[in-house]
């Protein structure tokens, strides 16, 4: 009987022993299955919102990054505006540089050989014209001159370029004043007078009538050119007469120009003047 006793009391040692390790064992399972209902979820959250936040950082990244493409397309639009706007001024401005007036035509109406000298009188006629070549006035004067190589001597002012290049309404182009006409035997001051003293050509005139400020300039020519300091507060960078030439030839006629800048030059006619007034190009 006692070793029945002992053997129950043994049986339900063991039976205890199990049923404590299986309550440790579903408090274990319990526990887990807690742990892995809440926490799980929540590092899954803690995940996707540090996902959220990489891919936010991205694309504030990429619209920094946008933002900046931008800036840098609008300046470099900015500054390409600036640049052509700079080419069309340098453009305009060597187009005004270059431009070139017609001032006038020399026509030589007879040459005829002088026996007592041995020389060619050239029988010239003079006139000034406007940029299409046509006549600005029925004034035409007629010199005879020995000799056929033929000077015209002028006065000029020459201004400085950034008037001319700014089409300053009084300094966007030289400025002569014909003085005389004279041969390659005659002295300078034996020459035929052309303009007046305190004219001015015509051809290059506003409206054909001199300026108070061209007026001002041929009225004290040679103190101007003289004086820097009066030349410049005028914006003339040069003041000083000049005598292109050319030899001529009988039924010929010659045109002389001035450029902006105040260089002369003549060249003669492939086309008679009748024609050039109907409007055809002697430069063709």
């Amino acid at each position: 009987m006692g070793k029945i006793n002992e053997s129950v009391r043994t049986f339900n040692s063991l039976m205890r022993t199990f049923l404590f390790g299986v309550l440790l064992a579903g408090a274990g399972l319990v526990g887990w299955k807690g742990y892995s209902l809440y926490y799980e979820p929540q590092q899954k959250l803690d995940e996707q919102q540090r996902e959220l936040a990489s891919a936010r950082a991205q694309l504030k990244q990429a619209d920094n990054d946008l933002s900046a493409r931008d800036r840098q397309l609008t300046e470099l639009s900015t500054e390409l505006k600036e640049k052509n706007a700079r080419l069309d001024r340098l453009e305009t401005a060597m187009r005004l540089l270059k431009l070139r007036h017609r001032i006038a035509h020399l026509s030589v109406v007879d040459q005829a050989d002088q026996p007592e000298s041995d020389r060619v009188v050239s029988t010239i006629e003079f006139y000034e014209v406007n940029d299409e070549g046509t006549p600005v006035s029925e004034d035409r004067k007629t010199f005879e001159i020995e000799g056929d190589r033929i000077y015209v001597e002028c006065l000029v002012a020459k201004f400085e370029d950034k008037y001319i290049e700014q089409a300053d309404l009084d300094r966007s182009t030289a400025i002569c004043l014909f003085q005389r006409i004279f041969g390659e035997f005659q002295e300078p001051q034996d020459g035929f007078l052309v303009d007046n003293v305190g004219s001015s050509p015509t051809s290059y005139a506003r409206g054909g009538k001199m300026s108070d400020f061209e007026q001002q300039i041929w009225s004290d020519f040679w103190n101007i050119a003289n004086d820097r300091q009066k030349a410049a507060e005028l914006g003339i960078r040069a003041a000083h007469a000049d005598a292109p030439s050319t030899r001529v030839e009988k039924g010929a006629t010659y045109e002389l120009e001035l450029r902006s800048t105040g260089e002369f030059s003549i060249r003669r006619l492939e086309q008679e003047p009748a024609l050039l007034s109907e409007g055809s190009d002697p430069s063709t």
